[in-house]
């Protein structure tokens, strides 16, 4: 890439974001909880995937930035113009249950977070918040209260690099944990789904192709989409995922916790915070749940007006009906049973399952000469976009075949 020099780069900073927020939302509370049993139960045995995890994170969220600026649309209208009706249908189903699931389960860990820091569990949180958010959409005054959530999570995850720092991972277990290996068992199955889901997940990819559009990104900003999409995805949230699942392989598997619970996981920054870990890790969670739920029901709201035509407008009001049916579906999240953390890991599997088709769509329309012309993928983002596509569609085959008891 060009060197840039003074106001250009200057410039060239100021108009990076777009790939920032799916970096945000991908940095949740699902993402933490499966790297973070995942160490717990395997050691070192899984930091490939979560590397690869990364990476491919870059790979997917480049493609629907790149497919997004070309087309000057959303995803599901750019199908719909370029596949068919037929398509665009599959495509928002896909992608309208995959979000509607993660928020109705993201609101039982908001939920059940609540109840454990105030000491009051009960299932009429869920109405509480529910409605707050439809307000908060409403009146579009969630600024000031992602800031301060992003703050927490910054916070817990800086206190799990300085366990990393402090507890000294082994290098020899590091340098094994990279070289590929498949744990037998479904528990692997689903942590190693859960872990690529977390990163390469149909809400967040289809969400992408709108935020560029919103940012009016053009042809000229394709390499502005390149930087902003590799050191938000590969490396700000490889950071963040690196160092949650070093923590707990360094911390909890020696001592042979498994996380089941949320104060399980507290306890792989104790030897950093000592008797504060619950306090800070509990609050960071809550701000993690927060600033992802958000931009979840957004991003339903976004696939289905797009798909019937509407304005993609939180202003107006199908935009607002929409936000309230998936808030409304998100009610019957009490009624899920079991550790939250579970169910966060089983959410990210159950979306990396719908997730190899919309790979499969953006690798087609992105080398038709008719939608991206001279743009076309070159060998080697094909080459890296295949790779992702196989490894996503594997990694949710063995966990369906696991879970069926069709694969040991």
């Amino acid at each position: 890439m060009p060197t840039l020099q003074g106001s250009q780069r200057a410039g060239f900073i100021r108009q990076m974001g777009p790939a920032w927020i799916i970096s945000a939302v991908a940095c949740g509370p699902a993402t933490m909880a499966s790297v973070a049993m995942a160490g717990a139960q395997y050691g070192f045995q899984l930091l490939w995937v979560v590397v690869l995890s990364a990476l491919l994170a870059f790979v997917a969220q480049y493609l629907a930035a790149k497919a997004g600026i070309l087309g000057g649309k959303g995803v599901i209208s750019l199908v719909e113009e370029r596949l068919g009706k037929g398509w665009s249908w599959v495509l928002m189903v896909d992608a309208l249950l995959a979000t509607w699931l993660a928020s109705t389960i993201l609101m039982k860990a908001l939920t059940d977070t609540t109840g454990l820091i105030t000491g009051v569990p009960s299932p009429w949180w869920a109405v509480g918040y529910a409605a707050f958010i439809f307000l908060l959409v409403g009146i579009g005054g969630y600024g000031p209260l992602e800031w301060i959530c992003k703050a927490l999570v910054a916070l817990v995850v800086g206190c799990f690099f300085v366990t990393v720092l402090i507890v000294g991972p082994s290098p020899e277990g590091i340098l094994h944990g990279l070289i590929p290996r498949i744990p037998a068992g479904v528990d692997a199955a689903l942590m190693m789904a859960g872990i690529m889901g977390g990163a390469v997940h149909i809400t967040i990819i289809a969400m992408h192709t709108y935020n560029v559009n919103a940012r009016g990104w053009k042809e000229d900003h394709l390499k502005l989409a390149w930087t902003d999409t590799f050191l938000s995805m590969f490396i700000a949230f490889g950071i963040y995922s690196v160092a949650i699942f070093t923590a707990s392989a360094s911390v909890l598997n020696p001592q042979g916790i498994r996380v089941r619970h949320a104060l399980d996981l507290a306890q792989a920054i104790q030897p950093f915070l000592g008797p504060y870990a619950q306090v800070v890790f509990m609050a960071g969670i809550w701000g993690a749940v927060v600033s992802t739920i958000i931009p979840t029901f957004l991003a339903a709201a976004y696939f289905l007006s797009d798909k019937l035509g509407w304005p993609l407008d939180s202003r107006t009001a199908r935009f607002r009906m929409v936000v309230l049916a998936g808030c409304l579906l998100s009610l019957l999240s009490p009624l899920l049973k079991g550790s939250f953390l579970f169910l966060l890991v089983i959410m990210l599997a159950l979306g990396l399952c719908g997730t190899p088709l919309i790979l499969l769509i953006l690798l087609l329309l992105l080398n038709r000469n008719d939608f991206a012309g001279q743009h076309r993928n070159g060998i080697l983002l094909n080459l890296l976009g295949g790779i992702c596509l196989l490894v996503t569609t594997f990694l949710a085959l063995r966990f369906l075949l696991s879970k069926m008891g069709l694969l040991s």
